[in-house]
């Protein structure tokens, strides 16, 4: 029986015409659409948790500040498990990363840095704190704050000139060792949360319009595959009748129609992967020294990629054919369910 449902299933794809190749065409257009859109949401993911990981929180220290100082908080903090990692710029790199940038962007800014004999080449030193999650960012930063402010006070210095009359502090404002401006204290925490908060509102944005596109194709889908077999099974109505009336079972009418349905979804599917896969093979893969090429690994080479063999592709092309015919199956199935009965 499934030898004779297979040959069935080959003849009403001979016999299909234009009207098979308008279903695969909309079924590879959806698969385009859908893998492009799940590639974004991809992407998306991975600049999250870079950018998550990446300088969320920086500590300043004031330039002279005591090394030891910086190591006592550095090796406090890393103890945090909530804390990925810890980088310390010294005064000398950080006036030279800023140099080399104000160079470029600022060439005035570059020339008084150069002229200028006060600063000593130097630029107050700064510990980066890379994070695991922005979930944990509150309550980082209430405990690094609290550590700074102890710290602070430490190297707070205590007029001791007193008004004689009122026996109060003359100057109210506070002074601090190390620090350049009166009453700010030398260690400062910087956070940049606002930024990252809109970033991840606008991913979430992309992924809930890709879903919302992806779901309007599926329908598309399921309404042209409607029409397709709705169509075959009007100009089959008497051959479909005479199966009936000689005893073919339900089972063994609809089967070739499904399996038809699922051979424009697996196909669609497939059209899709060769066209996708063709495009970032000479993208990425294929030495062709593309602009594009070398934009992609300059600016997103950073990204947590995950590392993926020859088994792990075929098995994700495995799963988006399965996919492809099941949507298609299904669609074929639901259409026929109400005329073959």
């Amino acid at each position: 029986m499934w030898g004779r449902i297979i040959r069935n299933t080959i003849k009403q794809i001979e016999r299909s015409g234009w009207t098979g190749w308008g279903s695969i065409s909309v079924m590879t257009l959806t698969f385009v659409v859908a893998l492009l859109f799940t590639g974004i949401a991809f992407f998306a993911n991975l600049w999250i948790q870079y950018i998550e990981s990446r300088s969320n929180l920086l500590v300043f220290f004031e330039v002279g500040m005591d090394k030891e100082i910086i190591d006592r908080l550095k090796d406090k903090w890393q103890q945090d498990s909530r804390i990925k990692n810890i980088n310390f710029t010294s005064e000398e790199e950080a006036f030279a990363m800023f140099s080399d940038y104000s160079e470029k962007t600022q060439p005035i800014i570059y020339l008084t840095l150069q002229n200028n004999e006060v600063t000593g080449k130097k630029l107050p030193s700064s510990l980066d704190i890379q994070i695991y999650s922005l979930d944990d960012l509150a309550d980082l930063v209430s405990m690094i704050n609290n550590d700074i402010y102890v710290e602070n006070e430490k190297l707070r210095i205590i007029d001791t000139s007193k008004n004689k009359e009122s026996k109060e502090t003359i100057n109210e404002i506070p002074k601090y060792k190390y620090s350049t401006k009166e009453g700010e204290p030398p260690i400062q925490l910087k956070v940049d949360s606002e930024s990252l908060d809109k970033l991840r509102e606008v991913m979430l944005t992309l992924r809930i319009a890709g879903l919302a596109i992806i779901g309007l194709l599926l329908i598309v889908i399921l309404f042209f595959t409607i029409m397709t077999v709705e169509f075959r099974l009007y100009n089959q109505m008497e051959e479909i009748g005479v199966m009936q009336l000689v005893g073919g079972s339900l089972f063994f009418i609809r089967a070739p129609y499904i399996f038809e349905g699922g051979f424009y979804g697996l196909f669609g599917a497939l059209n899709s992967i060769l066209m996708l896969g063709s495009v970032l093979y000479f993208i990425f893969v294929y030495p062709s020294g593309l602009a594009i090429t070398q934009f992609f690994y300059e600016n997103f080479a950073l990204l947590p990629w995950p590392s993926i063999d020859f088994s792990g592709w075929l098995i994700i092309i495995l799963i988006i054919l399965a996919l492809g015919f099941i949507i298609g199956s299904f669609s074929s199935w639901f259409a026929i369910r109400k005329y073959i009965r």
